[in-house]
């Protein structure tokens, strides 16, 4: 149960919420400019999840091109995560600032990469099982040779990574 309410809590929350207001909304006589009011926030919300829900990485359609990722040279950050997790979309912005600082280090030197799965995609259900993943999100950091150096669960702090990489 703890897993699915983690892993959908997003939804949740939304449908709970928009079911409470339609209800207070619809006990106190509303006219229809608040049944568009209703409309607009629904659809805000909507709107605000699809461009700010977390997504795997593209190109990592296959467990073994990831796992063939991990120890070829880069250190990575595997991150699973669902689009569906409020703490997923939390941290997202944070993670992407992190990745976009990396990509720029990238030319003097540092390389690392970022490696996000759905955990309700293929690949993610079959890698979350082989690195014992139960609760989104979870990171692991794995060196240069594929050793798993560290991993944390619901939260993310950026200076760990880059500590890790010094």
């Amino acid at each position: 149960m703890i897993l699915f309410f983690n892993h959908y809590s997003v939804l949740i929350v939304s449908v709970g919420l928009a079911v409470t207001a339609g209800l207070i909304l619809l006990t106190n006589k509303p006219k229809w400019n608040d049944y568009l009011a209703f409309g607009v926030i629904v659809s805000g919300l909507i709107t605000a999840w699809i461009v700010i829900h977390p997504r795997q990485t593209p190109l990592m359609n296959d467990a073994k091109m990831v796992q063939q990722a991990i120890g070829a040279g880069t250190p990575i950050l595997l991150e699973f995560q669902s689009p569906y997790c409020i703490a997923c979309t939390q941290i997202k912005p944070t993670v992407d600032e992190l990745e976009n600082e990396l990509q720029n280090q990238i030319s003097i030197g540092m390389p690392m990469r970022i490696i996000r799965l759905d955990i309700q995609e293929n690949v993610g259900k079959e890698l979350a099982s082989t690195y014992h993943v139960q609760f989104t999100p979870t990171f692991i950091f794995f060196d240069t040779t594929g050793n798993e150096m560290w991993r944390t669960v619901g939260e993310f702090d950026p200076q760990k990574v880059r500590d890790s990489l010094q």
